[in-house]
């Protein structure tokens, strides 16, 4: 397989912050459910994790429809505010079938706030993807969840003053866990994703980790499809999903990742992330469970 070259970091407009990942253990718990139909994705999700009694949660959602899709798609900042931004809102042609997304459940503003990317088939049977905005509204076939709840995590959405877009930062709650079974990580802009987890798992002294129920942003990518590496076009993707292991290794375990990700032109792919290319581009809301000792059901 020939190796490409490697990927530049974007450059943003603010100071670079000294901490380039944020990371708290938790004792998560994962409970299954369904979303209630003909609701706001946010309500939707509100009254899911509510009844857990946790504030925080990483989520996936599969299956089911959409009555209506509310979303965008990265594109490259022109004014010099943000190396990114987000293109102008599209609607997709509806009922749409939910195929894969991944949330981060928190507090914005003091107030529940929502951040999913999704991939989904249109009325018209056309494959889509992109960063949902906050009135995507479930449909008639209910959408399935797994929740990944987060007692004792805080997690803040705010603008974030290196890159001047919105990201989400764990801090611990007055409950710790600092020997929890899942740590829930942001990682900043120009780390490799796959090396990210690696040493975040082995900081947590997790003898192997699984990966799942992340999102946020790559600076395109580099998949590997059998002995291909495909490149996808950047200068922002947005990650639908990620899913692989962190296996026990030498200094820090060896990352297998696989991931869903939508490009600016809003097209969907798929594949193995080559390990040391494919740098977070604005941040990424990662998530690690122990595996000797995953979450257990609800």
């Amino acid at each position: 397989m020939l190796i490409p070259a490697p990927v530049r970091p974007l450059r943003h407009p603010g100071p670079m912050a000294d901490r380039r990942r944020e990371s708290v253990a938790a004792r998560s718990r994962t409970v299954h459910a369904t979303l209630p139909p003909h609701t706001r994705l946010l309500d939707a999700v509100i009254s899911v994790v509510g009844r857990t009694g946790c504030a925080s949660a990483q989520i996936e959602l599969m299956g089911g429809t959409l009555s209506r899709v509310s979303y965008c798609v990265p594109e490259a900042g022109t004014d010099g505010s943000a190396a990114v931004a987000y293109s102008p809102t599209r609607h997709a042609r509806t009922p749409a079938q939910l195929l894969a997304a991944s949330a981060t459940f928190g507090r914005r503003e003091g107030k529940p706030f929502l951040h999913c990317h999704a991939s989904w088939l249109d009325a018209d049977g056309t494959l889509g993807g992109g960063h949902l905005w906050q009135d995507t509204t479930t449909g008639d076939v209910p959408v399935y969840v797994v929740v990944h709840t987060l007692p004792g995590v805080e997690l803040t959405s705010a603008t974030d003053s290196e890159t001047r877009m919105p990201a989400f930062t764990p801090a611990p709650a007055a409950v710790r866990h600092p020997t929890g079974n899942v740590v829930i990580s942001r990682v900043r802009p120009g780390e490799d994703l796959s090396v990210a987890a690696e040493e975040i798992s082995a900081e947590h002294g997790f003898p192997g980790a699984t990966v799942r129920a992340g999102l946020g942003s790559l600076v395109g990518a580099r998949l590997c499809r059998a002995a291909t590496v495909w490149h996808v076009d950047g200068p922002g993707t947005e990650v639908v999903a990620v899913a692989g292991k962190v296996r026990p290794g030498h200094a820090a375990g060896e990352a297998a990742l696989s991931a869903i990700l939508v490009d600016r032109h809003g097209v969907v792919h798929a594949g193995r992330l080559l390990r040391g290319h494919n740098l977070v581009a604005v941040t990424f809301e990662l998530l690690l469970i122990r595996d000797d000792g995953g979450a257990g059901d609800g």
